[in-house]
């Protein structure tokens, strides 16, 4: 899959089914492979966090989760890239888990939540070979790769918030035994119906992000307001440089 490099970080350019198709094979062929999606909250973050920003450089698979990133994309680099949410990718690759047997572990969220979403899960993709599931709250981060470790799971889908979702997957990449390291940052809270997703219309226009805003306005302000300034900043820096 051909990458564009935006912000120097490089970005797939690969609709969702090339990206479920490239993550299901190179799972068969046995590899680790840690894949982000970026948005702009995230390219701010790489702004103020070096740390964060080598992270997602070496990431093997980066998806534009955002029209954002696509519109800067088609501004600044005249390419046409699709955006490639982590929900969406997520439930395609649960299709492709059950059709394909690849087994699945999930960390993330809270325990009520959590137990949830392994109900619908089960009643949506009653194959689904689940070996595991923890939920976000945990202090002992070792103890809890050594579980995952255990249950060698295929793909991990962990459901936890930026930054420390990142800086955890990066830490213990080659100890979870997992060939898949994704995060899908709220997807669980979704798929288990505790929070709705936005109409299709709004996420076809780009407006997902006011869903989400009406929804969680005094978590979300300062990411919403605040950070889209600066990274419109960063884009007009970008095309002016």
């Amino acid at each position: 899959m051909k990458k564009i490099k935006l912000f120097d970080l490089l970005i797939d350019n690969g609709n969702l089914q090339e990206t479920v198709d490239e993550m299901v094979e190179r799972i068969k062929n046995n590899e680790v492979i840690e894949h982000i999606g970026v948005n702009s909250n995230k390219v701010v973050l790489c702004q103020k966090d070096p740390k964060i920003k080598k992270i997602i450089q070496q990431a093997d698979m980066v998806s534009a989760d955002g029209y954002s990133i696509v519109w800067a994309c088609r501004w600044l680099k005249k390419k046409k890239i699709e955006r490639v949410t982590g929900i969406d990718t997520m439930t395609e690759l649960l299709k492709s888990a059950e059709k394909n047997g690849l087994s699945l572990y999930f960390l993330g969220t809270k325990e009520r939540i959590l137990k949830q979403l392994l109900i619908v899960l089960k009643q949506q993709y009653p194959n689904l070979n689940i070996v595991g599931a923890q939920n976000g709250y945990f202090k002992d981060e070792t103890a809890v790769v050594k579980e995952i470790a255990e249950c060698h799971p295929q793909i991990l889908f962990i459901g936890m918030t930026s930054p420390y979702k990142e800086e955890f997957v990066a830490k213990y990449k080659r100890k979870f035994n997992a060939n898949l390291l994704m995060g899908v940052g709220g997807s669980f809270d979704v798929l288990a119906g505790e929070i709705s997703r936005a109409p299709t219309w709004m996420q076809q226009s780009g407006l997902e992000w006011l869903h989400r805003f009406m929804k969680e306005p005094k978590r979300l302000y300062k990411r919403y307001v605040f950070e889209n300034i600066y990274f419109i900043y960063l884009v007009i820096k970008e095309k002016f440089k």
